[in-house]
């Protein structure tokens, strides 16, 4: 399995829901995020997100049980992009995009402007309604239970483009 590399956004999501246990078990192994995703997540659990905490819990080497390990720009490269990124972007989704590209990893972000920019750059990409999908694919759980989680998700102010999954399989 390919790399994925998180933003905030769909670890929002599925930890607003409580299922990131669903995020690692199908991500174990494969899962990075960056410190300026770590940083959005405090800020969120400082603006009243508690649920954000359990995210933070999952990320090595805080959580000895962690599933998501930090990456940081190691190379001219990286850093050249993500200040390019920076200009258009949330730190964030700029560092994320940038490892993207460079490691030649997958997207996983629900922001409209850090897609665009990806699909661009030809990134290979996926958010919450792609995880959703992919989980209900691999049978880690049914399509009735994945509407219900995106339901619950939207009520949470998850932005989804469609309201049921059904739209889309």
């Amino acid at each position: 399995m390919r790399d994925y590399i998180f933003d905030t956004t769909a670890l929002s999501n599925f930890a607003s829901t409580g299922r990131l246990d669903l995020l690692d078990t199908r991500y174990r192994g494969v899962a990075y995020t960056t410190v300026e995703v770590t940083s959005e997540l405090r800020r969120g659990v400082k603006a009243g997100y508690s649920y954000l905490e359990y995210v933070l819990q999952q990320i090595e080497p805080v959580g000895s049980e962690g599933w998501l390990r930090i990456l940081i720009p190691n190379s001219a490269t990286e850093h050249r992009l993500q200040s390019e990124f920076d200009q258009f972007l949330d730190p964030g989704e700029a560092s994320c995009l940038a490892l993207a590209i460079s490691r030649r990893m997958t997207l996983v972000t629900d922001d409209l402007a850090a897609r665009r920019l990806a699909e661009k750059r030809e990134v290979p990409l996926t958010g919450t309604l792609g995880i959703l999908i992919a989980l209900v694919r691999h049978n880690a759980f049914s399509l009735k239970e994945a509407n219900a989680m995106l339901a619950a998700m939207i009520q949470r102010r998850y932005r989804s483009p469609v309201d049921r999954l059904d739209e889309i399989i």
